[in-house]
């Protein structure tokens, strides 16, 4: 009779050790199943970030041939708000959209007049382009980076300007420390252009670019 006990206890501690072990197994097979789910989406996050930035290149393009085309005249030394295009660089200017207790000027990314928000100065950007076949609306707006609009040469005026050299040098392909540089007389300004781009399961990417013409 105590044999048989002894037997029973022995089957019946297995049995417990048993469910312990397939407890510990579904509690890690449930831990990689997590795991492999967030990586898969980590990474598909980021292969839409990626594709969002790279149609940000589509805005960029539309901005700097809308800069260029009028780089030699005087169109743009004044706002042209309807193109999204600013003359100077206001102080406390957030191109997120987001406000915070120093903005004092929002872009109106969504067409909803900066949400009706008090106290901040409502800035337009450029049209939206066509939505691309991945989903993508791109907007852009450009900024002069200058102080004030007019021309960047006007006293109380004060702009971020492009230097090049100039002129031919006799010690071509060489190095010379002693070699001074020449500049040329007329400086171009740096333009900023900020690409907003929205894009499927709400992600958002933000691209600057500086040029000079």
């Amino acid at each position: 009779m105590t044999r048989h006990r002894r037997l029973a206890r022995a089957h019946g501690a297995g049995l417990i050790v048993a469910l312990v072990v397939l407890i510990v197994m579904a509690l890690g097979a449930l831990a990689l199943l997590r795991s492999v789910t967030t990586g898969l989406l980590i990474a598909g996050n980021f292969a839409f970030r990626e594709a969002a930035v790279l149609a940000a290149e589509s805005g960029s393009e539309a901005a700097i041939e809308w800069l260029s085309e009028r780089a030699t005249g005087a169109e743009l030394l004044a706002d042209q708000a309807d193109a999204g295009y600013y003359a100077s660089l206001p102080m406390g200017m957030n191109l997120t959209g987001q406000a915070d207790a120093d903005t004092t000027a929002l872009i109106d990314w969504d067409d909803d007049q900066c949400l009706h928000r008090t106290g901040v100065t409502c800035l337009s950007a450029a049209p939206a382009r066509a939505v691309d076949a991945a989903g993508h609306h791109v907007r852009y707006v450009i900024y002069r980076l200058c102080r004030s609009s007019g021309s960047p040469d006007a006293a109380n005026n004060s702009c971020l300007l492009f230097r090049s050299t100039a002129g031919a040098s006799s010690n071509r392909g060489q190095l010379s420390y002693g070699a001074s540089k020449r500049f040329q007389s007329s400086d171009t300004v740096y333009y900023r252009i900020t690409v907003h781009v929205r894009g499927p399961r709400h992600t958002t990417a933000f691209v600057q670019t500086l040029v000079h013409f």
